[in-house]
């Protein structure tokens, strides 16, 4: 009994000593670290303002550039530079491996642009350069229209014939009506410009028979050529009599004026 108490007490008088220590350890600790930092606090280095500014105005330290919005052209240039490289990516492919049937690939794309650029070249030569050659010495009748060509022919009746002969007699009317207004411009009743239309014509016409036939012709021309409207031989015949009434009178007004 009395060995047990001992160790008892022992025991009680070791965890005191523990305590204590460990207690005085933890109060020590934080004035030790407070006096080191006290004791290697850095001193305050002042900087030249002068080298900051410095810094400040190149742009190589400003890291605040705002991204400048690309042209439509560099964007343009771009795309293309990309398709480019996507062609030369096609013309190219597989011949880094070295392989017969990619370099024939190669020999076949290369023959296939060849061909294309020969059709257009022969194309371009066909329709354009032909044409230029073919464009009519007096450069004046290039801006003229069909309708003023034909009027400007000594006589229409050749070509009212050979409509007449081929039973075309939708074209026959209009080589008819074009006569009829070569007549009017000839004997100064009306002024004849392409770009004129029939009701301006009638509105320069004082005479009121001639008024009142060209107004028949006119109508007639209308109908038939811009309606698509397809005659026959006694229809014609019945119109062509009319516009050749309208002639004469046109002639004999000339007479008396």
């Amino acid at each position: 009994m009395e060995v047990k108490s001992y160790h008892l007490l022992n025991s009680l008088v070791f965890i005191f000593i523990l305590n204590w220590v460990g207690t005085g350890f933890m109060t020590a600790t934080p004035q030790l670290q407070a006096s080191d930092s006290l004791k290697k606090r850095p001193d305050l280095v002042e900087f030249d303002k002068s080298i900051v500014d410095s810094y400040k105005i190149n742009e190589d330290y400003n890291y605040f550039k705002t991204a400048e919005q690309e042209s439509a052209w560099a964007k343009f240039q771009n795309w293309l530079n990309l398709q480019w490289n996507k062609f030369l990516d096609w013309i190219f492919s597989g011949i880094s491996e070295g392989n017969f049937w990619n370099y024939l690939a190669l020999v076949l794309k290369i023959l296939l642009i060849v061909g294309l650029l020969f059709l257009i070249v022969w194309l371009f030569n066909k329709y354009y350069v032909q044409n230029r050659k073919n464009a009519p010495e007096n450069k004046s009748e290039i801006n003229l229209s069909e309708d003023e060509r034909l009027i400007k022919k000594k006589d229409l009746s050749t070509l009212i014939e050979e409509a007449e002969s081929d039973d075309n007699f939708r074209l026959a009317s209009r080589y008819l009506f074009l006569n009829i207004l070569k007549h009017l411009k000839e004997t100064n009743i009306i002024e004849y410009q392409f770009q004129k239309t029939n009701a301006d014509y009638k509105s320069e016409i004082s005479d009121e028979e001639i008024k009142s036939d060209f107004t028949y012709a006119s109508r007639f021309y209308e109908f038939v050529w811009y309606g698509d409207f397809e005659l026959n031989a006694t229809e014609y015949n019945k119109a062509k009599d009319r516009f050749e009434e309208l002639i004469t009178t046109i002639h004999k007004t000339k007479v008396h004026g």
